[in-house]
C-alpha cells in the first residue's frame, strides 16, 4: 500500500509541476509517516508486570504449545531476575501462556490482528525504559547464560569498532549461515558434507533450511543439548558477521536502532511471516549495521517451517535430551 500511495503522489505532485527535489522530499515524508502510523496501530490488550528494566525480552508465543514445556522453562530459569520479559501472542489470546505469564511474574501482550510486527513494536513502545531489547521464537532452546553472554559479545563488538552492530544473535544449530560455524565446532563438518552433499552459507535453498532429514540430523549432533551447549561456550571468545540476511528467532538488539528505523515493518495483510526479518535485515545494510553472530553461545532452532513436520515427528525420540536437568 505504501508503495501503491508513492506512485499516486508523486503523478499528483507532478500535475503541480512541483521541483524535483521538493517533490522526492514531500513523498518521501508522507511516505516515513504512513509507515511509521502502520506500525504501530493494531487493537491489543497489554497485561503489564514489567519492573521497568533496561533489558526486556519479547518472547513470540502462541502457536506451538507442544514445545512450551521445553523452551519456555529454559527461559523462566536461565534469563536474569532484572530482565522485563513480554510473553506476545500476535492473533490471539491463550489461556494458557496468559497463565504461565501471571505465575512467572511476565508480561503478556496480545494483538487482534495477527501481525507479528506489530505486537513486538507495541511490547517495545510500552517498555519505555528498555534500551536492550532480547527477541526469542516460541522455537529456541536457549542455553544457560543466554542473556549475559549474548550482550557480552555485542558491547565487545561494539567497543572493537570494527562494525557497528545492528543485531547481535547466538550459534543456532538450523540457522543457514550459523549451522556451518556449529558442525565445524564439534568437528562434525566433513560427515555433514559426506551424508548431504552439500555445506554452504545460505539464507534458504539448502538442506539446512528445507530437509526434514538434516533438521534431525543437526538435532543429533546437538544432544544432550545443554552438555553441547557447555562445550560450545568453553571455546575462546569469537564472532563473525553475517553476509547475507539472517533468521531472527533469537536476537539482541538496541532500542536506538528500533527508533531509527521506525519500529519493525508492519504488513496490511494478516498472517505474512517473515516481514519483520526482511525489513530488519535490509535496514542492517542500508544503515551498514552489522548482523553479529557470536560463535562461542549456543541455542537450537527447533526447525524451519519445510522441517516442522519432520522434527514433530522425531520430537519424542529426543525429548528426555531437551529436558532441563533438575
Amino acid at each position: 500500500m505504501a508503495d501503491k500511495l508513492h506512485v499516486r503522489l508523486k503523478r499528483l505532485l507532478n500535475q503541480h509541476n512541483w521541483p524535483l527535489w521538493l517533490m522526492t522530499r514531500v513523498v518521501r515524508k508522507l511516505n516515513q509517516k504512513l509507515i511509521q502510523w502502520l506500525n504501530f496501530r493494531g487493537s491489543h490488550t497489554f497485561i503489564d508486570r514489567s519492573k521497568g528494566s533496561e533489558r526486556l525480552l519479547i518472547v513470540l508465543a502462541g502457536y506451538k504449545s507442544f514445545l512450551w514445556p521445553l523452551t519456555l522453562s529454559r527461559i523462566a530459569k536461565f534469563v536474569p531476575s532484572d530482565v522485563d520479559i513480554c510473553i506476545l501472542s500476535s492473533g490471539l489470546y491463550s489461556e494458557p501462556l496468559a497463565q504461565m505469564a501471571a505465575e512467572h511474574g511476565w508480561s503478556y501482550l496480545y494483538t487482534k490482528a495477527n501481525k507479528v510486527s506489530l505486537v513486538q513494536n507495541l511490547a517495545i513502545a510500552k517498555h519505555t525504559k528498555a534500551q536492550w531489547i532480547y527477541k526469542l521464537d516460541e522455537d529456541i532452546f536457549i542455553s544457560e547464560n543466554f542473556c549475559e553472554k549474548l550482550l557480552e559479545g555485542y558491547l565487545y563488538v561494539k567497543k572493537e569498532g570494527l562494525y557497528n552492530p545492528g543485531f547481535c544473535a547466538p550459534l543456532l544449530n538450523i540457522n543457514g549461515y550459523s549451522y556451518i560455524s556449529f558442525l565445524r565446532s564439534i568437528n562434525a563438518d566433513d560427515e555433514y558434507k559426506a551424508k548431504f552433499g552439500e555445506f554452504k552459507h545460505a539464507v534458504n535453498g539448502i538442506k539446512a533450511f528445507y530437509d526434514g532429514e538434516a533438521a534431525k540430523w543437526l538435532w543429533e549432533k546437538s544432544l544432550p543439548f545443554d552438555e553441547v551447549a557447555q562445550y560450545i561456550a568453553s571455546q575462546p571468545f569469537k564472532y563473525s558477521a553475517s553476509p547475507h540476511r539472517f533468521s531472527i528467532g533469537a536476537i539482541l538488539f538496541e532500542r536506538e536502532f528500533w527508533e531509527a528505523i521506525g519500529g519493525l515493518r508492519v504488513s496490511l495483510q494478516e498472517g505474512c511471516l517473515g516481514i519483520d526479518e526482511e525489513y530488519l535485515c535490509k535496514d542492517c545494510t542500508e544503515m551498514s549495521r552489522v548482523i553479529v553472530v557470536i560463535q562461542n553461545l549456543f541455542a537450537g532452532h527447533f526447525s524451519f517451517g519445510p522441517q516442522t513436520s519432520a522434527m514433530t515427528e522425531y520430537l519424542p525420540e529426543i525429548y528426555p535430551q531437551l529436558c532441563l536437568k533438575e
